[in-house]
């Protein structure tokens, strides 16, 4: 992982499937084993080494950023239209695109070792693919083909050797960040503004190379839906990471 790599953590969604439990604050907040979700992250990510993050903050983001607002090297971004899609949370993070970067939802609880897995990884550019999991319409499902992530979709589709859920975060070297920039950048000049962000890494996997490390062996859990909570704390429970 480069020294110079910046994290940036989509964090801007309002979570309405979520629930009552959210109590009128961002998902990111919601706690598992005492402490917030993003909270988390960020300190999984420091303690991994990277010391630049950006936060992507939208519905109650003020709670976001009084939560972590002390932590050195963690910074600010609001998207007005964080109710929208989630590509517009990600283009406001574009400057951030000009060098390595991992990008990453808010809303995942995994372990220090999936953490450390992706930022230690060979590959310049990396998914964390998880192939135990199943397609059931909800995962974004990672096409691996010739030993490189060839697409991202919802539902399996065309040609592939492996298919894994992707846990939600991409690391990318200079060079591919920049071409999520440019793809970023021509998708929002069109005005297409109401799609995922991952709607864009098909056309971004076709021209960068991009490999994986496989967790299936790993614990963890996007936060969707309240069992999701409740999944989550049952894992925190005796984990010290």
């Amino acid at each position: 992982m480069s020294a110079t790599t910046t994290a940036i953590i989509l964090a801007a969604g309002v979570g309405k499937r979520f629930g009552a439990e959210m109590n009128d604050k961002p998902k990111a907040l919601l706690e598992v084993g005492g402490e917030t979700l993003i909270a988390r992250l960020v300190r999984q990510l420091r303690e991994g080494g990277v010391t630049k993050i950006v936060i992507v903050v939208g519905y109650r983001g003020e709670l976001i950023e009084r939560e972590l607002s002390a932590v050195p090297g963690v910074s600010f971004l609001h998207n007005p239209e964080y109710r929208r899609g989630a590509i517009l949370s990600l283009w406001t993070a574009r400057e951030h695109l000009g060098g390595p970067a991992l990008v990453m939802d808010a809303d995942v609880f995994l372990p220090s070792e999936m953490m450390l897995r992706l930022l230690r990884s060979a590959h310049e550019n990396c998914f964390l693919l998880d192939g135990s999991a199943s397609a059931t319409g909800e995962e974004q499902m990672l096409h691996v083909r010739d030993g490189r992530v060839t697409d991202i979709a919802r539902k399996p589709r065309g040609a592939y050797d492996l298919l894994g859920e992707s846990v939600g975060f991409l690391r990318l070297g200079a060079d591919g960040a920049r071409v999520l920039r440019e793809l970023l950048d021509a998708r929002v000049a069109a005005g297409v503004k109401d799609i995922e962000h991952e709607e864009v890494y098909p056309e971004l996997l076709s021209r960068v190379v991009t490999g994986f490390e496989r967790v299936d062996d790993l614990d963890w859990t996007e936060i969707d839906f309240p069992e999701d909570l409740e999944r989550a704390r049952a894992l925190a429970i005796g984990r010290r990471d």
